[in-house]
């Protein structure tokens, strides 16, 4: 991990009222007070305020939108805006904690044993049983879904096709972080720290980390290394580093985007949003990487497109307009096939 130096906190906020969730991104941060939840943007600036029936407890960000849990309810509501995307949604009992699915949309347990499956915008998709679950871990693929249920044991539940889980071994933990850029970060029954990366059938890696007597809450991964957020209210890196200032009485919750920025809360109310100017190139690098790959994928869609016109004009006769399609995806056995056929058939 770099030196701690290089972290600064470019500012904070004293807000009124007991926090009860947070969440940031590169965009800044969003908080919960009770019923009550502000966006403050990355300069520290107030960008608006709303408020829901009953206490939110849970919030995740997708891009443009925040998914809220209050009382029994789920909620959809603009990042922009605060404004809510649709009616909501509830069960008896209430929802324990949402995550993102890959390409887009949440996963929600409630405390009855059961996953629930929404589109982006909050519409329902289906539900599948998973038994009673202590944490929504993250997911390996769109497939594999990683939860640690009730007894610390890690399992991996398929949702796609035919639904089913397994216990990806005996060992049980007291604590887990989030599934981080395929990496996990836990706590075993005597106490010790071990970071790994699992995969449906076991671990690719699990190694035990220094021991820095850390009881931890909760866990990012930045460029450089975890930052656990520990129960009397430090926070430390892996490898063991600590930012200064960063100490409260009380725990709360730590959040970030990943690379370069990082924002905490204490349960008082107090906000922090800290930097790395020395890793701000590491997330330009991840931006431009992103912006490639979405460049690619969308260059393959309109590849295949091209491909089912050129398949439908010669299905149709039409073999120019195929030789066309054909050449222009660099197709040369294909457009020397159809003039051999044109020639043949004149």
């Amino acid at each position: 991990m770099s030196d701690s130096n290089d972290w600064r906190v470019a500012w904070s906020h004293q807000i009124e009222g007991r926090t009860t969730a947070m969440v940031a991104d590169s965009h800044g941060v969003v908080v919960a007070t009770g019923s009550e939840v502000r966006a403050i943007d990355s300069a520290g600036d107030f960008r608006w305020r709303r408020s829901f029936i009953f206490e939110v407890f849970d919030m995740r960000i997708d891009r443009g939108v925040i998914s809220v849990l209050a009382g029994s309810g789920f909620h959809v509501i603009d990042r922009n805006t605060g404004d809510s995307l649709g009616e909501g949604r509830s069960v008896s009992g209430g929802f324990r904690q949402s995550i993102l699915r890959p390409g887009g949309g949440w996963i929600l347990n409630d405390r009855g044993g059961l996953l629930h499956i929404f589109h982006r915008d909050g519409r329902g998709v289906r539900r599948a049983r998973s038994g009673p679950l202590r944490r929504l871990v993250g997911w390996l693929d769109r497939e594999h879904l990683i939860v640690l249920d009730l007894d610390g044991r890690l399992r991996c539940i398929r949702l796609h096709g035919e639904e089913a889980q397994r216990i990806i071994e005996d060992r049980r933990w007291t604590w887990c972080s989030s599934l981080q850029r395929g990496r996990l970060l836990l706590q075993a029954l005597d106490g010790s720290l071990h970071e790994g990366t699992p995969n449906p059938f076991g671990w690719d890696s699990l190694d035990r980390v220094d021991d820095l007597g850390v009881d931890p809450m909760d866990a990012v991964l930045s460029a450089d290394g975890w930052w656990v957020l520990g129960m009397d209210g430090r926070t430390t890196g892996i490898p063991e580093s600590s930012i200064a200032g960063l100490v409260t009485s009380d725990g709360g919750w730590i959040s970030g985007n990943g690379t370069d920025l990082l924002a905490t809360a204490t349960r008082d109310g107090l906000i922090r949003w800290i930097e790395s100017p020395r890793l701000g190139g590491r997330r330009a690098a991840a931006i431009k990487l992103l912006v490639s790959d979405e460049r690619r994928r969308l260059d393959w869609l309109q590849r295949e497109s091209v491909f089912e016109a050129a398949k439908d004009a010669e299905e149709q006769g039409l073999w120019s307009r195929a030789i066309e399609l054909y050449r222009s995806l660099g197709r040369e056995d294909d457009v020397r096939r159809l003039l051999a056929s044109r020639e043949a058939s004149e």
